[in-house]
């Protein structure tokens, strides 16, 4: 009996470390091919061809994109072959530095059946549009 019980945990660890070292493969690195702006803005062309990584658990993005400064994103769907990967992230003039309220929104879709998928990022008035892969 007792090793059925130690057999039962190994099992149960194994498969934690599974699925957790499933999610880490799962995270995204996005190249940006394009942007657009509610009013043009020449600094938005710097952006192009830079790339930015995502934590798939987390929503978390870092490298030429960012959407966490003060608050965490918050990841809305993990996307499937049905719907797509979605994270928000929003910061209030009081939390920031008094200029302003920020909003930030992530789509990438996971549903594409290519390697590369499809993403939107928006950043308040700001959009920036590539594709993302999985590593």
């Amino acid at each position: 009996m007792i090793c059925m019980k130690i057999g039962v945990r190994a099992i149960v660890v194994l498969t934690l470390a599974a699925t957790t070292n499933a999610w880490a493969s799962m995270d995204y690195r996005c190249t940006i091919e394009s942007t657009v702006a509610a009013k043009e803005k020449p600094i938005n062309r710097i952006y192009i061809g830079k790339q930015f990584t995502v934590e798939r658990r987390t929503g978390l993005m870092a490298g030429a994109l960012k959407n966490s400064y003060v608050t965490d994103p918050q990841v809305i769907d993990y996307g499937s072959t049905e719907n797509s990967y979605k994270a928000v992230a929003t910061m209030r003039k009081d939390q920031g530095a008094g200029v302003g309220s920020s909003i930030y929104a992530l789509t990438i879709n996971e549903y594409d059946e290519g390697d590369r998928k499809p993403f939107i990022f928006l950043q308040n008035d700001e959009a920036f549009l590539g594709w993302c892969e999985h590593f």
